[in-house]
């Protein structure tokens, strides 16, 4: 049996790296895209890495070409994204379009051009969203763009399933990877982080990212097909803590 293909897509740091290294292990062959390799050295002779800022449509243009030959992928899951620090709740237009082609528009434009580079028997396509798609935790910039994947998973997911391809979306809480924003956190502002912890999460612990993956090879595989279309908030009760 040949071995299973999947594109991780931010796989540089965070989720997606930890998606790459979960996935080795079930021996993947990975194609990984992602602007920084230093948390990818230790994998680099097992993967296939695409590196470039993907916001660059010459970038994207280039793993296009790269890819065009690469059949049969069986899953594909877009773990790019993030908030760019825009914070502000008028938000200018062309920030709000950064966050947009960073969170979805560029995951958009990855499943046009791969669609028919996916195993035709059965593929998954896997995105990652936030608690903030649907509970505004965030930014108006960052929660608007979240909320966005909620619904193209949903339509997305309708019209594909005709072609044995699923698609979904996981809602994730805190979590801390290499290189993430609570990572950070917790090495540039302590208190803020130990606060974060103690006062929002009904568990009083940061998730590893490595949580999230039993829900992720579920949604990438037979198993998960009934979810098509659904977006499954991850987060051990966080967002039912917030005081508002």
């Amino acid at each position: 049996m040949r071995n299973k293909k999947i594109l991780i897509t931010g796989a540089t740091k965070g989720l997606g790296l930890e998606c790459v290294k979960y996935y080795l292990k079930k021996n993947y062959q990975i194609i990984a895209t992602g602007r920084d390799e230093k948390y990818l050295k230790n994998f680099s002779k097992q993967i296939t890495f695409i590196k470039g800022d993907f916001l660059n449509q010459k970038v994207r243009n280039n793993f296009y070409k790269k890819i065009k030959n690469i059949k049969n992928i069986d899953a594909v899951i877009h773990c790019m994204g993030g908030g760019l620090g825009y914070r502000e709740p008028l938000i200018e237009l062309k920030n709000f379009n950064d966050l947009f082609m960073l969170n979805l528009g560029v995951a958009s434009e990855i499943n046009n051009k791969i669609i028919d580079n996916l195993n035709p028997k059965s593929s998954y396509i896997v995105h990652i969203g936030s608690t903030a798609s649907s509970e505004a935790i965030g930014s108006v910039g960052y929660n608007s763009v979240k909320a966005a994947i909620v619904a193209y998973v949903k339509s997305l997911a309708i019209n594909l399933m005709y072609r044995k391809i699923f698609v979904s979306c996981i809602l994730p809480g805190a979590f801390i990877a290499p290189g993430n924003a609570f990572e950070r956190l917790k090495l540039n502002n302590k208190k803020v982080y130990l606060e974060f912890k103690n006062k929002r999460l009904p568990r009083k612990k940061i998730a590893n990212a490595s949580e999230l993956m039993p829900l992720l090879n579920i949604l990438t595989s037979k198993k998960g097909e009934m979810l098509a279309g659904s977006s499954i908030t991850i987060d051990a009760g966080e967002t039912k803590s917030y005081n508002l």
